[in-house]
């Protein structure tokens, strides 16, 4: 493995979509983080719609991940610091693994997604009328999807705090 591959990212996010009861793949939530996304992708271009000008959507996409990156060192601090309390379960550890795991993917995502974003701004292909509307849809589609993977970033890490700082199960 080089040390620029990043494939344990992606890999690691798309392997925390499982039913924890039963801990099999969860398929309706691998075809939903598909699904809506592609759909509001298609609905974009079918509209016709095009981006005249990515300036603001590249900067808000930066900021949170930018954002993003300090909450995956909150949450590597948070996992060195757990390792002694002896309270906790698997369970606790593994909630804040795949808070982790979604983490890293959502800054990927939202980088690449910026830098999609800047190429096709630079190559003035996204305000062309031939090809403005499948990468606007791209842009919506790959948008509406790094949303949903902060929903979960978000949506585990009150878990967490639900359970290792409040101490509930």
């Amino acid at each position: 493995m080089r040390k620029t591959s990043l494939w344990r990212v992606p890999a690691d996010h798309f392997r925390t979509l499982t039913d924890n009861r039963t801990d099999k793949p969860d398929w309706g939530g691998i075809v939903w983080q598909g699904l809506v996304p592609t759909a509001c992708g298609i609905a974009t271009w079918w509209i016709g719609a095009k981006l005249a000008d990515v300036s603001a959507a590249v900067a808000g996409i930066s900021i949170v991940a930018a954002l993003l990156f300090a909450m995956a060192v909150f949450l590597f601090q948070l996992r060195v610091t757990l390792g002694g309390d002896s309270r906790l379960g698997e369970d606790d550890y593994r909630l804040v693994d795949e808070c982790m795991s979604n983490t890293l993917w959502a800054i990927l995502w939202g980088l690449g997604l910026a830098l999609f974003l800047i190429v096709c701004a630079a190559g003035k292909w996204i305000a062309n009328d031939g090809t403005g509307p499948i990468l606007t849809g791209i842009a919506v589609g790959a948008s509406v999807h790094f949303l949903m993977v902060i929903s979960m970033c978000l949506k585990r890490l009150r878990r967490a705090y639900e359970r290792i700082a409040m101490k509930r199960s």
